[in-house]
């Protein structure tokens, strides 16, 4: 495949796991996908298991090629930092960043592409499920790809908030420099993007409007350190109330040094 008109970017650090069925059942959405003109980035924070990872993703026999790309971190999780490198080592005309623990209906990139255009940036809906309803499909009792229907069951995210999706072209993101990398952890820095986004200019829309529309899914997962997490999230809050213009990160984005 010649560069695809789409780069899909999920960050992880040691949640992405070979075999396990949360992680399985993320790669499985992402090869039954009706449209295929796109890639998987893995953008890895220094996962334990990242040699195994990119045997995997590399070597993997399906009609959507992925790849990992690396640049260790330090004790924080950073998702905005490791969204923008693999935004910076994509190869579509358009970006589209999330996580790992999705799951996507099998149209999902063919409505996403459907949705986008030069000068719109596309954001999605969330279902997020609780863990005894997502046990039902991991068994094999529920199908989310023939039957996306019977598994729209759970707590949808509200339209006010970012999340789970953020997809426009590689231009835009360039014009606002990506993520703000001065948020650690999660929480509000999807936020903080949407509204630089509307800053510079760019149209939002809005997928997964109505609940029968939703094709996007978030599979739950134990959380490893709670206490840390509310604190980053508590010091990104004060950032996102003080949001000066759409530019950010003035030397350098992505692991990569420049000047605005």
């Amino acid at each position: 495949m010649s560069n695809p008109k789409l780069s899909v970017v999920a960050s992880n650090r040691d949640r992405l796991q070979v075999g396990h069925v949360t992680s399985d059942f993320f790669l499985k959405s992402i090869q039954w996908q009706t449209y295929t003109d796109f890639e998987l980035v893995i953008a890895d924070g220094g996962s334990s298991n990242y040699e195994e990872l990119k045997k995997h993703l590399e070597e993997h026999d399906g009609p959507i090629k992925m790849r990992i790309v690396q640049h260790e971190i330090g004790e924080a999780f950073l998702r905005s930092f490791l969204n923008n490198l693999g935004v910076r080592h994509s190869l579509g005309d358009y970006v589209m960043t999330t996580d790992v623990d999705m799951l996507f209906g099998k149209d999902f990139m063919k409505t996403l592409m459907a949705t986008v255009t030069p000068n719109t940036f596309v954001d999605s809906r969330t279902m997020y499920w609780k863990s005894a309803f997502v046990n039902k499909i991991h068994k094999g009792e529920l199908d989310p790809y023939n039957s996306i229907e019977d598994c729209k069951r759970g707590r949808i995210k509200k339209r006010t908030s970012a999340g789970g999706c953020q997809c426009m072209h590689i231009d835009n993101w360039h014009k606002v420099r990506g993520f703000d990398e001065r948020y650690e952890g999660w929480g509000s820095e999807d936020q903080d993007l949407i509204t630089r986004v509307k800053k510079a200019g760019i149209k939002i829309e809005w997928m997964g409007e109505n609940r029968d529309d939703i094709m996007l899914f978030h599979q739950p997962h134990a959380k490893k350190d709670i206490k840390r997490d509310l604190e980053y999230q508590e010091e990104n809050k004060k950032l996102l109330a003080n949001i000066n213009g759409y530019k950010v990160n003035p030397d350098g984005w992505g692991g990569k040094d420049e000047k605005l």
